[in-house]
């Protein structure tokens, strides 16, 4: 889950936070392997983020260089267990949200259910702001 291999240099260093949906429901042997994967191909990369799953849905923020975020984005596009995809927010960043973590992880159910729903609301009504300090919280919240 860390990745001591993360390097910056702040420049073309972006994130993107997408909401995607399963084309089938996740079970935890399918949760697992598909962080497992993450992991290995973002540390090579040199990508880090987080990862939320709930009711079939993912939502994810992956950060690092420009091009590999490009890749790694284009590499989901055509996975054909997502059915849907949908980019929430995308911008340049001067640091790392997660710079320890090749792939965080939480399921929706382990989280404060207020925190998620702020995630959800504004994610829809808003085109210039995404709430990354709820997204952030989730990971830093106890149950």
């Amino acid at each position: 889950m860390t990745n001591p291999t993360a390097v910056d240099d702040h420049q073309n260093l972006v994130s993107k936070t997408y909401l995607s949906k399963a084309v089938d429901v996740f079970s935890d042997h399918d949760l697992n392997q598909l962080l497992t994967n993450c992991r290995r191909n973002n540390a090579a990369a040199s990508v880090t983020g987080a990862l939320l799953y709930h009711n079939g849905y993912f939502m994810q923020l992956i950060e690092g260089q420009l091009d590999a975020i490009n890749a790694i984005y284009d590499r989901i596009q055509a996975d054909p267990r997502h059915e849907v995809l949908s980019v929430l927010f995308e911008d340049e960043i001067s640091a790392r949200f997660f710079p320890d973590w090749t792939m965080g992880y939480r399921a929706a159910e382990d989280m404060p259910l207020d925190s998620l729903n702020t995630i959800y609301e504004t994610a829809k009504v808003s085109t210039t702001r995404f709430p990354i300090n709820d997204f952030l919280l989730m990971f830093g919240e106890s149950n």
